[in-house]
Formats: C-alpha cells, sequence, structure tokens
C-alpha cells in the first residue's frame, strides 16, 4: 500500500498543472474549407460558448510514467456545473508484482472554492485538500479550469476537420508555452503554485489537442500531453451532454 500512496501523491504533484481556468480561450470556427485557421479566435470564442452552459458530462482517460514506473493508467468520469462545480470518480491503475495490478479508487468534488477527496478504501469521510498540491489527488484535477491551458499556447497547427459525436468539428494542436502558463497558474492565489511546481513545470513540454464543435463552438475533446523530469503524463477530457442556461453566475 505505501508504493500505492507514493503512486497516487506523485498523480497529484503532475495533475496540479491542471489548475487554470481555461475556458476562456478556445477559438470559433471559420469555415472549415480554409486550409489553416487561426487558432486564437477560434479558442477565444469557444471558451465562451462553453461559459453558456449548464452543465457537461466529462469522461477522462489517460497514462502515466512516474518514478520510473511505466503503465499507470487513470480513468473518470463525473459532472461539471457551471460556474465552478464538479463530481469526479476517478481510478488508478497501478502494474504491481506478479504481472498484477493494484487499484485506487477516488472521488472528488469541488464546490463553494473548495475541493474535497474521499478514497473509499479507507472510509467513508470527505476530506478538505484545497490548496493541497500534495494531497492524495491533486487539488488541481480541474476539468473546467484546465480548459485555461489553450490560452497558453504559443504556436498552433489547423489539423482539420472529422465527425466526433455525429457532429462536424475542427482539430487544433497546440504547443503551449511553459513559462506563459506558469505565469496562469502564479496569478491566481488558489492554485497554491511552490516554488518547487515552477521550477518542474517551467522546463515542461506541453502539447494540447482540441476538438471544437462547427455547430456550436462547444470542446468535444481535449488531450493534454506533459513531460517533465520527473512525470510523463497524456490524459483525454472528452465532453458530451451539454445542457444549455448557465452562465458565469448561473450557479
Amino acid at each position: 500500500m505505501g508504493r500505492l500512496v507514493t503512486i497516487v501523491v506523485a498523480v497529484a504533484s503532475c495533475l496540479l498543472i491542471w489548475k487554470s481556468g481555461a475556458i476562456n480561450t478556445v477559438l470559433p470556427q471559420q469555415a472549415t474549407s480554409s486550409p489553416s485557421l487561426d487558432a486564437g479566435p477560434v479558442i477565444s470564442k469557444s471558451g465562451d460558448a462553453m461559459q453558456t452552459l449548464k452543465s457537461v458530462h466529462l469522461s477522462l482517460t489517460g497514462t502515466l510514467v512516474l518514478g520510473g514506473i511505466a503503465g499507470v493508467r487513470i480513468t473518470g468520469s463525473g459532472d461539471l456545473v457551471y460556474p465552478h462545480k464538479e463530481n469526479l470518480s476517478l481510478q488508478l491503475q497501478v502494474p504491481a508484482a506478479n504481472n498484477q495490478t493494484a487499484i485506487v479508487a477516488m472521488n472528488e468534488r469541488i464546490e463553494s472554492g473548495h475541493e474535497y477527496l474521499q478514497i473509499p478504501s479507507q472510509g467513508p469521510a470527505w476530506k478538505d485538500v484545497t490548496g493541497d498540491s500534495k494531497g492524495q489527488i491533486a487539488p488541481g484535477m480541474d476539468p473546467i479550469a484546465n480548459l485555461e491551458f489553450a490560452r497558453a499556447f504559443r504556436a498552433s497547427q489547423d489539423l482539420g476537420d472529422m465527425t466526433m459525436d455525429r457532429i462536424a468539428v475542427h482539430h487544433f494542436a497546440l504547443a503551449v508555452d511553459p513559462a506563459k502558463y506558469v505565469e496562469q497558474l502564479k496569478a491566481d492565489p488558489a492554485n497554491g503554485v511552490t516554488a518547487e511546481d515552477e521550477a518542474l513545470l517551467g522546463n515542461a513540454g506541453i502539447e494540447v489537442e482540441v476538438w471544437i464543435s462547427a455547430s456550436d463552438l462547444y470542446i468535444h475533446q481535449m488531450k493534454i500531453d506533459v513531460s517533465t523530469s520527473q512525470f510523463t503524463w497524456s490524459v483525454t477530457y472528452h465532453f458530451s451532454d451539454f445542457v444549455k442556461g448557465g452562465g458565469p453566475t448561473s450557479a
């Protein structure tokens, strides 16, 4: 169990980088026949569209390499209620001895500016982990805020049109400027970025892909790849069940 706790703590540290508030930066869809759309305007309008929602469902899946241990998987799902309520159920699958897999389940909720964690195997109690970047699950596991990654991009590539969830979406690849991203994190005291976090993330390689609906500008999928000297992390968020009627003051 000690090894599992170490892995979960490491996951908490790497998931901290999600904590930024990115919804205001995903571009507006222009004519899909254009060979190269400017991602900046599209991302900005998409962020505005997402903020008009009342709620959206989320699923996530990813892989981690932590402390030299490869093949750690994270999966989860939950619901986001704007402007900032979240309920997530998460699961870590950690390679163990004799080709076995150890599983750690946890639940997280965010409301009223606080983040709470529950690990069912340790009991029914919820722990307030607000601002605790060394907790067993990152307070930075914040999908609403994570969309802020897009705002820190320094270069973009138009990957064209495709169909997702039976609708037309436009696909962009973004190279994130780690220094700019760290500055965004530091600008929000709630992120609790330490000097150690800043040093690690300042040299990180961060790549983001977004899939944006051509009809309503909602983000249907977002993939984040992060590589540092201490971990490698790749997570994909998929958004569905968009419910209209929210906005910045709806909750």
